[in-house]
């Protein structure tokens, strides 16, 4: 007798039109991990339907919690496109071709909800339901009641994977909600240290610290991965220049880098916001880049200078020499910046970090250590979600 298998519903950071490849691959290794372990694997898109009184009802909450800045910036990314018209030209290339990786690798696995209603009612499809990695419990998104997973029926196994609040603490007006959605998920785990912390002071719930899902392939499975690509990456040594964040002084040190080492940089411009430092850097700035190339890319650099959390993780899963920055300066307030330290601690990479001398990425790095303690972490990982997907 053929066992059915289990269908499972995953909530998860994918959206078509967005270009950060880090979401991208995150949800490509949770599809190839999930299947791996004998489960059919759907996500659940929401399509929102609300009323005005809807709106009204959560704005003071959503202005409280980022939702002025996350306007602001959108408005400033239309103002820059318009101002801007070879930056909207090469917007546009980046996101048909990243659109079309998801459209091949993602749409069949996708149901839509909408409505608030549908989606309640969709969760009793399926035999247990997840929400995944990345900045899912962010402060903004509470008010959804999708990624805290309020809309899944009680009697459904539920529970989080590898999940990230991206700040060191949630508003105060936040810790009642969110003690009551954490209570209601069977298992809980999250990618970093502070995200622990937060789950287990504000609620009577234990959470596991797992890695993050492209952690969970190999580095020859992302080689093979990145096989597929057609991309043709330079015949000379480069630096790749990887940054999400707009502070001109970690350009300047990457600049640095080159003209010491005589090397060209491979920058991706302009990749959550305009950012006028970023046209005078790096003598090649392709667009035209999907999750294939772009692994393909950061796996063959001689060096890799990125302020971002996936940029770091692929370093760390190809041993590249590398130099992580903070995205916003060290002492912001309430910055993302935790999920960086926690990752480094792990793997005892701390000296990684930017400490005022770029030239500092020519440390060696324990490799063997490295890929010791990756696969330990992969384990218990893979581990956690093998039990979760058999609530």
């Amino acid at each position: 007798m053929i066992m059915k298998k289990r269908r499972i519903g995953g909530v998860i950071v994918s959206d078509l039109n967005h270009t950060n490849y880090g979401s991208c691959l995150q949800a490509y290794a949770t599809l190839k991990v999930v299947q791996r372990l004998g489960c059919e694997l759907e996500f659940i898109k929401y399509n929102k339907q609300r009323s005005l009184w809807d709106w009204f009802k959560i704005a003071p909450g959503l202005m409280m919690s980022g939702g002025l800045e996350l306007i602001t910036n959108k408005i400033i990314y239309k103002v820059n496109r318009i101002i801007h018209p070879d930056y909207s030209k090469n917007q546009e290339i980046r996101i048909r071709k990243t659109n079309l990786f998801k459209q091949k690798e993602f749409l069949p696995y996708f149901h839509e909800y909408i409505g608030y209603e549908a989606l309640c009612k969709g969760s009793k499809n399926y035999d247990v339901v997840f929400v995944g990695s990345d900045q899912v419990w962010r402060p903004f998104g509470f008010y959804s009641n999708y990624w805290n997973l309020n809309f899944v029926d009680a009697n459904i196994p539920k529970f989080s994977y590898a999940s990230s609040y991206g700040v060191s603490k949630i508003p105060q007006i936040q810790r009642v909600g969110t003690k009551r959605y954490l209570e209601r998920l069977n298992l809980i785990s999250v990618r970093e240290q502070k995200a622990k912390e937060i789950v287990e002071s504000v609620s009577n719930k234990k959470a596991l610290v797992v890695a993050d899902p492209t952690m969970l392939l190999t580095q020859d499975e992302w080689h093979e991965f990145a096989s597929k690509s057609d991309y043709q990456i330079p015949q000379e040594p480069y630096i790749f220049c990887y940054f999400l964040g707009n502070r001109n002084e970690i350009r300047e040190e990457s600049e640095k880098l080159a003209k010491a080492r005589n090397m060209k940089i491979v920058i991706m411009r302009h990749m959550d916001e305009y950012v006028h430092a970023d046209e005078s850097i790096g003598e090649d700035a392709p667009y035209d880049i999907d999750a294939r190339d772009f692994v393909k890319l950061l796996a063959n650099a001689s060096y890799v200078c990125t302020d971002s959390f996936h940029g770091t993780v692929f370093s760390i899963i190809f041993h590249r020499k590398f130099c992580t920055f903070y995205r916003v300066k060290p002492n912001v307030s309430n910055s993302t910046h935790s999920r960086i330290d926690s990752l480094l601690e792990m793997f005892n990479l701390t000296d990684r970090l930017f400490d005022g001398n770029i030239m500092n990425i020519e440390k060696n790095m324990d490799d063997d250590n490295v890929k010791t303690k990756l696969e330990n972490f992969r384990q218990l990982s893979i581990s956690f979600l093998s039990r979760a997907l058999s609530l």
